[in-house]
């Protein structure tokens, strides 16, 4: 049975020789781990959680053999590490799959920009911000950036998260949201959630 003391992880597949950008955040939201790792590391990280929720992002489609693979490897390696598909009454550890780009639109109510721009990574980041995640407050990039900096093509990347970083994040708040405001997210078909439009009042 899932509780308000579970993890909450959300999982972004990919390719290439750590193919999973993972993010872990607790009751209250805060960052526990971020991280890219492949699916051993994985493994590791998820044993020492329970109860937990694993949320994987599904709207990046596989782009090779080799990232299906991917793909095929992780799900069954929830599987055999006793992970449930969502919801299962009384199971501690459970999965499903959330569209980020779909979450992040809803959660925003206004449009979406392009998730690999500055300006997209900048929104998407806000949203998470402001939705109560405790992370690094997007603004303080703007603190960073002087006329010289600008000038010499310099900017303080470090400082934001990557598009993989984002959707891994927005996951793991969805999976956050299943707990502690159920009535905001819906269940799709192919064991999808999503949050809610909200309207207001």
């Amino acid at each position: 049975m899932m509780t308000s003391n579970s993890a909450f992880v959300g999982v972004h597949l990919s390719y290439g020789r750590k193919p999973l950008t993972l993010a872990l955040l607790d009751a209250d939201l805060d960052l526990i781990t971020r991280t890219n790792s492949d699916i051993k590391d994985m493994s590791e990280i998820l044993s020492e959680l329970d109860p937990v929720i694993v949320c994987v992002t599904a709207n990046v489609k596989p782009k090779s053999a080799k990232s299906a693979n991917t793909n095929s490897m992780f799900y069954e390696q929830l599987e055999e590490m006793s992970f449930q598909p969502y919801s299962a009454p009384n199971e501690t550890r459970q999965w499903f799959k959330v569209n980020a780009d779909a979450s992040f639109a809803t959660l925003l109510q206004k449009k979406l920009l392009f998730r690999r721009t500055l300006e997209g990574r900048i929104q998407r980041a806000l949203v998470l911000y402001d939705q109560g995640l405790q992370i690094n407050d997007p603004m303080e990039f703007f603190e960073e950036i002087t006329r010289y900096k600008l000038i010499q093509g310099i900017l303080p990347l470090e400082n934001l998260y990557t598009p993989k970083e984002l959707d891994a994040l927005v996951a793991a708040y969805v999976a956050w949201m299943t707990v502690n405001r159920p009535g905001q997210i819906e269940r799709l078909p192919d064991n999808m959630v999503q949050p809610k439009e909200q309207i207001e009042a």
